[in-house]
């Protein structure tokens, strides 16, 4: 049961925004945790008890959460023998019953359905008490290693092509400085660069493919590091979906910016969708911020400015995509973090 608490927790955490409280049970002589959510109406509270305890669980519970001045719905998990019978003998707490045999849905109050349904995909996914360190390691990594795949062998292949184009021109060490940036550039535009000329004659579809092209390996090197360290986090906010909406809208607004602001330059990489990224985090902190740490708000800001002062700094850089991606990823994060809080408002 230990073992399950201990992971579900984590999911409730991980992937539903949920955070920790703990108080001090008399009963048990020990701390004892439980899971909160936030809502415009109130609290959303998770314990996990065994029927033996589940009652003076709940009572503690009550008791503790009182103190807490805010409305409240106290949901249960009781693990529960199979011949465990319900009796919803009081209104103290909503229950989900779960057969601790085969982990099977006994009962379910109407509170409890969103638990429900986590709880479903949970043991779909996993099996109870022997979970795969390796594979909780690559979980949240998955969609993010797979757009970094992506980027990677478009690069290779475009690379390839360029080398081509300089040995059939002769030695690269005779072809001037002008003449690689006009291969380099022609390469990317064959490729599906934002270039605003071919944009005008119909293809749309630059808006986004640009945002797979780097011009450099320092270029590629760069944003692949910075997708791998915060892809996974949006992930274990919103989702995998909702993480991969987020990024591709961000680089098509990213480029839409660009398009707009900026006509005349040829624009590539996958900034403006790591912008986003960024954008959807201070979405997250924006409407968590009555339960983070001001720390981690001011330290996104500050990481945010710093990264536009660079670009600011530096030539060659599309600010105008980092920002329009930075306004996409915000704007998307902001509404589908909204969308998916409404699931536990009873």
């Amino acid at each position: 049961m230990n073992n399950f608490k201990e992971e579900f927790y984590k999911i409730l955490l991980n992937t539903e925004s949920f955070y920790m409280k703990q108080y001090y049970s008399n009963f048990h002589e020990k701390e004892i945790f439980l899971a909160i959510k936030e809502l415009s109406n109130g609290i959303y509270c998770v314990l996990i008890s065994d029927e033996e305890n589940e009652n003076i669980d709940s009572l503690e519970a009550f008791e503790y959460l009182k103190t807490l001045g805010k409305d409240f719905s106290l949901n249960m998990i009781i693990l529960s023998k199979q011949e465990y019978t319900y009796i919803n003998h009081t209104t103290m707490a909503n229950k989900l019953i779960v057969n601790k045999e085969n982990y099977k849905v006994n009962s379910c109050d109407k509170s409890c359905l969103p638990l429900k349904k986590i709880f479903e995909v949970y043991i779909n996914k996993s099996e109870v008490g022997n979970t795969d360190n390796r594979k909780d390691f690559f979980r949240y990594k998955i969609p993010t290693m797979i757009l970094i795949s992506i980027n990677i062998v478009i690069f290779v292949v475009m690379q390839i092509e360029i080398y081509n184009i300089k040995h059939s021109l002769g030695s690269s060490q005779l072809l001037s400085e002008e003449m690689i940036n006009v291969i380099n550039n022609s390469v990317l535009i064959r490729f599906g660069a934002k270039y605003n000329e071919l944009i005008n004659n119909g293809e749309i579809w630059r808006l986004l493919t640009c945002a797979f092209l780097h011009s450099s390996l320092i270029h590629i090197a760069f944003n692949m590091y910075s997708l791998y360290i915060i892809g996974p986090q949006i992930q274990q906010i919103y989702g995998a979906k909702k993480y991969l909406v987020i990024y591709i809208t961000s680089c098509i607004t990213a480029s839409i910016l660009s398009y707009l602001a900026s006509p005349y330059t040829i624009s590539v990489g996958a900034s403006g969708g790591i912008f986003g990224l960024l954008g959807a985090l201070l979405a997250f902190a924006i409407i968590e911020r009555h339960r983070l740490q001001k720390k981690y708000i001011s330290s996104l800001l500050q990481i945010i400015l710093i990264n536009l002062f660079i670009g600011l700094s530096v030539r060659n850089i599309d600010n105008y995509a980092h920002i329009g991606g930075l306004i996409g990823g915000a704007l998307i994060g902001y509404i589908t973090y909204k969308i998916s809080n409404k699931q536990y408002k009873n």
